[in-house]
């Protein structure tokens, strides 16, 4: 899917130090609809990306976690358990948009903690990625 590989390489150019999750094999056949970033080892964030399954919308978060040692707790207990290992992260920022081309973005709902004035409905990758930013 075109949308889902531009936003994956879009979250590793602009977070350069992230790391994808990645499932054990016994999640191999199985769907994904949901991916999880390792924003950069030592802090205590994560971006989550859910793709919605049946067309082009999607939603970014950024969940924190009280300390880096409990988030890579779960960070090691994912490849066997799943996405349920996040469930104790607090969303700081959230937005939903629908993927209309490469570098086109409609934003549809903003939540939290979010950087800079997004007034347009159409923004690019890069912005959608700095404005759920942790450390700007």
């Amino acid at each position: 899917m075109d949308a889902l590989n531009y936003l994956r390489e879009e979250i590793k150019a602009y977070f350069f130090e992230s790391t994808e999750l990645q499932l054990s094999s016994a999640y191999a056949n199985h769907r994904r609809f949901n991916f999880y970033f390792e924003i950069a080892s030592g802090q205590h964030y994560l971006l989550y990306l859910s793709w919605e399954g049946d067309d082009e919308r999607f939603t970014l978060k950024c969940l924190e976690f009280t300390d880096w040692e409990t988030l890579k707790k779960l960070i090691d207990a994912y490849p066997e358990t799943g996405s349920k290992a996040f469930n104790i992260g607090k969303p700081r920022s959230t937005i939903s948009f629908f993927y209309l081309g490469k570098d086109r973005l409609s934003a549809l709902d903003y939540r939290g903690v979010i950087n800079g004035h997004i007034d347009s409905s159409e923004i690019s990758g890069r912005q959608l990625m700095g404005s759920i930013n942790p450390f700007s």
